[in-house]
C-alpha cells in the first residue's frame, strides 16, 4: 500500500512539474515577431500611429465632384478614406500625371485614357464605393501632381476630378 502512494504522489509531482513548465515554454519573449506584431496595435491617436501612418486624406464623393480635406502632403505613405455621400455608386482612381485639365485625354465615353494620362497608383472601384459608404485607399506617394478622379463613363467629363499636389 506504501509503495501505491508513494507512486501516485511521485506521478503527481511529475505532473504538477511538467504542467508548469509548458505554462513557462508558452510565454513570448518581447524580442519576438508576436511581440512586435502586439506592440504595432496602437490607438489612431496616439503618437507613435501618427508617425509611422503618414498622412490621412478626408474624401468626400458626390455627384460629380470629390472633396478633398487636403489638396497639399509631403510625399510618403497618404491614406485617403473615401465616403460616397452621392446617390450613385463612384470609383476612385489616384493617377500621377504632369498633364493640365485640358490636355487630359479621354475616351469616346467620357472617361480618362488613364493609359495615356500617366500612371494609375491605385484605385477603389465601384463595387467598394457605393452610395453611403466608406473605404480606405492606402498608396505611397512620390514628389508630383496626381489626378484624383471617378472614371465610370461621363463623370469624368461631367467634372468628377480634383488634383492633389505631394511634395
Amino acid at each position: 500500500m506504501k509503495t501505491s502512494i508513494k507512486i501516485f504522489f511521485f506521478t503527481a509531482l511529475v505532473s504538477l512539474v511538467s504542467a508548469c513548465g509548458n505554462n513557462t515554454a508558452q510565454t513570448t519573449p518581447t524580442n519576438s515577431p508576436t511581440a512586435t506584431n502586439s506592440a504595432q496595435t496602437t490607438p489612431a491617436n496616439s503618437p507613435s500611429s501618427t508617425s509611422t501612418a503618414g498622412t490621412k486624406i478626408q474624401v468626400t464623393a458626390t455627384e460629380m465632384k470629390f472633396d478633398l480635406s487636403q489638396s497639399t502632403v509631403p510625399a510618403g505613405p497618404v491614406e485617403f478614406v473615401v465616403t460616397n455621400k452621392g446617390k450613385m455608386p463612384h470609383e476612385m482612381e489616384v493617377v500621377k500625371t504632369d498633364l493640365t485639365v485640358d490636355k487630359l485625354p479621354v475616351t469616346s465615353d467620357g472617361r480618362l485614357d488613364t493609359d495615356k494620362a500617366g500612371k494609375e497608383i491605385g484605385e477603389i472601384e465601384e463595387d467598394d464605393l457605393k452610395s453611403g459608404t466608406t473605404k480606405t485607399l492606402k498608396v505611397n506617394l512620390t514628389p508630383g501632381k496626381y489626378l484624383i478622379v471617378c472614371n465610370l463613363p461621363g463623370h469624368f467629363k461631367a467634372g468628377m476630378r480634383t488634383f492633389l499636389t505631394v511634395k
